[in-house]
């Protein structure tokens, strides 16, 4: 077929993300249909190959997936136009909603009347979600996984360390358990180059752009788990550590977030909206997206070595553990935020109830919960 040019990979990226609702496996069936199915820019092997090696690696799959397809159209600025188009729809609306919520909607009624249900539904998908996580990384069904899954919990709850620094030292410890407990190959561990990049980029500084970058492109480089991760690391570092909002805030910030098209990641223009304004929406946007464009755009020629490379997997299967972890201890803060009444309990089972049995889509539980929340608000 033709090659597509910049202008039209761009475009069509654009409709993809305002097409992004119902969280990342909804988008990425968007994005192979379209990819695949319908333009044909990209075989559904390599597709298939391309989202594998996403899934290892930290970033948030949809929109490394189109990065991806738009490399292999028009190198390295085809990749990037891709990248930009489906996050740029979810970045404006996030930024305006932003700015509309801090300025309005803390005083309004109204405006928590309407997030009163979607807050509990939150709480139904992150379980929901978390529970696909650990399916995906074979935590339920290994010990040792386990073992590093409940370790990080207890670790989030009662140490200061650096929750991405803990992350990266999991992965080492996992694979110590399994070089010493396991009867597999012997593996050597090697911490000291992940360690000395953990330490550089959580080094301090006085500036508060430069505090805010730095943290957002940490978050992103270490997002292993995508977007789940990235709104538990966020919840520790923004709101627990440099306290830029509330954990009320956060949570009306990631309902606001759910409730429009794209990537659940953008969760990150939100907080710097709040830490800097416009400027610090936009930093923030820019660097946690940053080391998912690098990784795509300078890894994607070795894909292949990467998804075979045994330590890396075995490294990352231990970080993977430690993610599902995080976000466990997240979901326990979250819900003893959000469950204050019977209400707010009855709308989370309920949603519980339509996402593990009736299989509904998370788009169609939000707005369900939405219409639920302002209900019980106007008759109590």
């Amino acid at each position: 077929m033709k090659q597509p040019s910049l202008w039209q990979i761009f475009w069509n990226y654009i409709l993809i993300g305002l097409q992004g609702w119902g969280g990342p496996a909804a988008q990425i069936q968007v994005i192979h249909e379209d990819a695949v199915e319908k333009k044909k820019w990209i075989d559904n092997d390599r597709f298939r190959d391309a989202f594998a090696v996403c899934g290892m690696l930290p970033g948030p799959e949809a929109h490394e997936l189109c990065t991806y397809v738009g490399y292999r159209q028009r190198g390295i600025w085809g990749g990037i136009m891709a990248g930009l188009g489906f996050m740029l729809p979810n970045f404006i609306l996030i930024t305006i909603l932003a700015w509309a919520y801090f300025k309005f909607a803390t005083t309004s009624d109204i405006a928590q009347g309407l997030l009163y249900g979607v807050k509990p539904a939150m709480v139904a998908i992150v379980l929901f979600s978390l529970f696909r996580i650990a399916n995906k990384f074979g935590v339920l069904q290994n010990n040792k996984k386990i073992f590093i899954t409940v370790l990080m919990i207890i670790l989030s709850f009662v140490t200061t360390i650096d929750l991405i620094l803990l992350l990266l030292v999991m992965g080492f410890i996992y694979m110590l358990i399994v070089r010493y407990l396991g009867n597999n190959k012997t593996y050597s561990i090697n911490p000291l180059p992940l360690l000395a990049v953990s330490t550089a980029v959580t080094a301090g500084t006085a500036s508060l752009a430069t505090t805010l970058s730095l943290l957002f492109l940490k978050v992103g480089a270490l997002s292993f788990g995508g977007a789940y991760t990235v709104i538990a690391l966020l919840q520790f570092e923004a709101v627990d550590t440099y306290g830029w909002l509330t954990t009320q805030q956060y949570i009306d910030g990631l309902a606001i977030n759910e409730l429009t098209p794209g990537p659940l990641i953008m969760v990150a223009a939100f907080v710097g909206f709040a830490a800097y304004g416009f400027w610090g929406a936009s930093l923030a946007t820019f660097f946690i997206f940053l080391p998912a464009f690098l990784i795509v755009l300078i890894g994607a020629p070795y894909f292949d070595r990467i998804r075979n490379n045994t330590k890396l997997k075995l490294y990352l299967a231990g970080v993977s553990a430690a993610v599902v972890g995080l976000i466990t201890s997240f979901l326990i803060r979250l819900s003893v935020e959000v469950f204050q009444d019977w209400g707010s309990v009855l709308i989370s089972i309920i949603a519980l109830v339509l996402l593990f049995k009736f299989k509904w889509k998370i788009w169609q539980v939000f707005l369900l919960a939405l219409v639920a929340g302002t209900a019980i608000m106007l008759l109590g």
